[in-house]
């Protein structure tokens, strides 16, 4: 993936663990790595991750353009949601949104949900 795609990633998995409001102690332990592996700056993560948590529309400026690996999308957005040991329903509504986007097919995606192991 190239930079702005992994910001991108990055940006729906911040929608994706504070779709029900908050974001859990172990998701944003997640969020933070993710942040360092591709050079995003702590107080734009915190922003991304107050978008995610309170901006319900968020969600749809994400990937515009980005469509050029969704399985490799997805798993990252399934482990962000499952990093809490849980996956909650508003971040199964999310996950199944940016599925649609990614136009990745629903069958692809219910497998993916099934095998993402939490990291």
């Amino acid at each position: 993936m190239m930079p702005m795609e992994k910001v991108e990633v990055l940006r729906a998995c911040c929608c994706v663990t504070g779709a029900g409001g908050t974001t859990t102690p172990e998701e944003r332990e997640l969020l933070d790595r993710l942040a360092r592996q591709i050079g995003v700056g702590k107080a734009s993560l915190e922003a991304m991750i107050a978008r995610g948590e309170t901006d319900p529309d968020f969600f749809r400026e994400q990937f515009q353009v980005l469509k050029s690996n969704p399985e490799q999308t997805m798993t990252i957005l399934i482990e962000a949601a499952l990093s809490d040991g849980q996956l909650a329903a508003e971040e199964s509504t999310m996950l199944r949104e940016f599925a649609g986007k990614l136009e990745m097919p629903a069958e692809d995606f219910q497998s993916l949900i099934a095998n993402v192991k939490p990291s």
